[in-house]
């Protein structure tokens, strides 16, 4: 029992703070709601037993369960139309000044924007592949699907954006 519970410590030590930022994205912020989210998922793992989940299918196994926590928090809330993402690392900037600040604030409040707008399917294999950094195959086994959907669904998400973000861009050149 000793060794489990210092297996599951290191689990929970190696995977909860990018669960929650996992979650933070696709929750839409909500620091509160993604730990709640992340705790559960933990405890699902404690009840379902770590000896019957392979070492190597831990991290797949906690995303793919939070994700659908997520999913079901975010129907129960109705929220599916608001903001469901914040791309951190991604467009982090550091500004010298307060006008290149206000500047990338603005710029990073646009893209939460464009996200938003995004099917959750989409989103959800953007953000794993650019925040987490997972791979085609990861992200397949992340969402339970196949490493091909996630290709396409990665593919249009990125062409929306880019195409959203040149419309938003002569929408602004052009008041």
């Amino acid at each position: 029992m000793a060794n489990t519970d210092a297996e599951f410590a290191e689990v929970f030590n190696e995977f909860y703070p990018s669960l929650c930022r996992f979650l933070e994205c696709l929750l839409g912020g909500a620091t509160g709601a993604a730990q709640d989210v992340a705790q559960e998922s933990f405890m699902q793992l404690h009840r379902t037993g770590m000896e019957r989940i392979a070492r190597g299918e831990v991290r797949f196994w906690l995303f793919r369960v939070a994700r659908n926590l997520a999913l079901n928090e975010l129907s129960k809330r109705s929220t599916r139309q608001r903001l469901f993402g914040r791309v951190v690392d991604a467009f982090r900037t550091e500004t010298p000044g307060p006008v290149e600040h206000l500047e990338a604030a603005e710029r990073k409040e646009m893209i939460l924007g464009l996200l938003k707008h995004l099917p959750e399917h989409q989103r959800a294999a953007l953000l794993l592949r650019e925040q987490e950094e997972m791979s085609y195959v990861e992200i397949a086994r992340v969402l339970n699907v196949s490493e091909g959907k996630v290709k396409i669904d990665i593919f249009r998400a990125r062409t929306t954006l880019r195409a959203r973000w040149q419309r938003a861009q002569q929408a602004s050149a052009g008041a």
